[in-house]
């Protein structure tokens, strides 16, 4: 996927996390998503739909419509695929996670979305969530951010394919993880870990499954 389009949705994803008044850029990507043909022109929408991706870079007015730029158009599956995620991600969060408080402490809120954006499979967004906490933090707690955040992009190698990048990082991001388990600020790590290893065992193997499904991340605390 253009590494522009992602970091855009991206950025969108983690807006609307922190504020519901932001969602509405999220809707209408998935509006689009769910209404483009194959050329990635969708008609339809609503006003608002439609307004909101016509001043977002990668679109463009078609005639009674927006279109995706044609130099993005092998993209669409992969819009199509996140955007769905992003409406999954939202529901589970706005269902489990307390209202994003806008001064700390964040760590409560922070891990929560955290883990509905690992369960919809959105990796790198959840290292684009993780990584400003992660820089302000010291000592045991910089540690076990970092494990989260290289746990998450090891999944993201793995769904890009990458085997070896996914093995390496899961192995390292596990590694700094052990510490913490059985549990660590409201997450489940001691199942996370026994998760993870079995995942890299099958990598390892000399036939790994390409539809391997990365595991849950569980976070069970309210609050910080």
């Amino acid at each position: 996927m253009d590494l522009g389009l992602r970091n855009r949705f991206a950025a969108w994803m983690l807006e609307a996390l922190e504020d519901p008044r932001a969602e509405s850029r999220i809707a209408g990507l998935v509006a689009f998503a769910r209404h483009a043909d194959a050329s990635g022109f969708a008609s339809g929408l609503c006003g608002e739909d439609e307004e909101r991706l016509a001043v977002a870079e990668g679109f463009e007015r078609g005639c009674g419509g927006i279109r995706l730029r044609p130099d993005l158009l092998a993209d669409l599956p992969a819009i199509r695929w996140r955007a769905e995620r992003f409406a999954e991600a939202l529901r589970a969060a706005r269902a489990a996670c307390e209202a994003p408080p806008h001064a700390a402490p964040r760590l409560g809120w922070t891990l929560c979305a955290a883990a509905a954006l690992f369960d919809a499979r959105l990796f790198f967004e959840v290292h684009e969530l993780l990584e400003p906490p992660w820089k302000d933090a010291e000592g045991p707690f910089r540690t076990f951010l970092q494990g989260l955040i290289q746990v998450a992009v090891g999944f993201h190698h793995h769904a890009a394919g990458n085997l070896r990048g996914a093995i390496g990082l899961l192995v390292e991001g596990s590694a700094k993880l052990r510490p913490f388990a059985p549990e660590a600020h409201g997450i489940e790590v001691g199942g996370l870990l026994r998760a993870i290893d079995a995942f890299v065992a099958r990598l390892r193997g000399a036939d790994p499954p390409r539809d391997l499904e990365p595991p849950r991340l569980v976070f069970r605390a309210r609050g910080s």
